[in-house]
């Protein structure tokens, strides 16, 4: 359609010529030539003709124009349709974009509602998990603090237990020593209700055997002067039994004898009394330092008993008699 108004323009160009080449084909005499009055006839036609001519070019000119008012209207209805269409397909992409846009946002929106969604839910699983772990640790804190509670309070029992159990101990170890120290004083004084006895029937038998002996005493003197060698050597003898036991007491003494530095240069004579089996009856200080008396009197009694000589005319020295302690510093 666009190369309509040429195409018209030739169709009427080549009507044009046609139409004249028939008019001037259709006044051509074929014919020999004929008389001169003719000439007039032929000049009207031909003037006709042009007329005609004139009008129908006239017309087709006016076709012409109108064809190209046609055509130049449909063109403008055509760009009009165009830009219709055009606004009507920007309308419809304006409106896709918008729509696209409005989707976009509302997915964004939708997106962002879901995130808070699931932050919400996962804030609270989370909450939820952080309230049970703390749950959890509460109880367990709990649980710990009870069982330790639980383990102070059976510590506690334990220990009240432990001493009470030590002191019901400690009162029948106490006990048992009373009973034995009563035992041991009935000892003393049952041995020494016997010794008694037993000094007074050697008294008696003294007494008799004095007697004896004031009668044999003029042969013992007579008999003196043959033994005077023998009796020194016997008395050595004996005295050097006596410092041996001496040494001994002193140091079953020594060996229960608690002593400090302070304790040097001082000492003590103790006053003792023992049994025949050596058991100790008393000890009690004499002369000396009181300090250092008291401590040896205390380990002479923890001793119990000390050692005594079995030689008869020794041993009686030793049942009450005097002996003097340094401590060794």
């Amino acid at each position: 359609m666009k190369n309509s108004p040429d195409l018209i323009a030739f169709i009427s160009a080549t009507s044009l010529h046609l139409i004249i080449g028939g008019v001037l084909l259709m006044n051509v005499d074929f014919d020999l030539p004929k008389d001169k009055p003719k000439e007039a006839v032929t000049i009207i036609e031909a003037s006709v003709v042009s007329q005609k001519m004139f009008d129908d070019l006239a017309q087709l000119k006016a076709d012409k124009l109108k064809e190209e008012q046609r055509l130049r209207d449909e063109a403008r209805r055509k760009k009009e349709r165009e830009e219709a269409e055009k606004a009507r397909q920007a309308a419809l992409l304006k409106k896709q974009a918008d729509d696209r846009i409005k989707a976009e946002k509302a997915e964004i929106l939708r997106k962002k509602l879901e995130a808070e969604r699931v932050a919400a839910e996962k804030a609270l699983a989370e909450k939820a998990l952080r309230e049970k772990k703390e749950a959890a640790e509460a109880l367990k804190r709990k649980q710990a603090a009870e069982k330790k509670a639980l383990e102070e309070k059976q510590a506690l029992e334990k220990i009240k237990a432990e001493k009470l159990a030590k002191k019901k101990a400690a009162k029948a170890k106490a006990a048992k020593e009373k009973a034995i120290e009563e035992a041991r004083l009935k000892a003393i004084e049952d041995a020494k209700i016997k010794a008694e006895q037993e000094a007074k029937r050697k008294a008696e038998e003294a007494a008799a055997e004095a007697e004896r002996l004031r009668q044999a005493e003029l042969d013992r003197q007579m008999e003196a002067e043959f033994s005077d060698d023998f009796s020194s050597a016997r008395n050595a003898k004996q005295l050097s039994e006596i410092a041996k036991y001496e040494a001994l007491i002193r140091g079953k003494i020594s060996r229960n004898w608690t002593v400090d530095p302070t304790m040097k240069g001082t000492t003590c004579t103790l006053a003792i009394r023992l049994a025949p089996d050596g058991l100790v009856i008393s000890a009690e200080m004499s002369s000396g330092d009181r300090r250092l008396c008291d401590s040896a009197r205390r380990a002479t009694l923890k001793a119990r008993t000390l050692p005594i000589p079995k030689d008869p005319e020794i041993a009686p020295q030793f049942r009450d008699f005097d002996i003097t302690l340094e401590p060794d510093v």
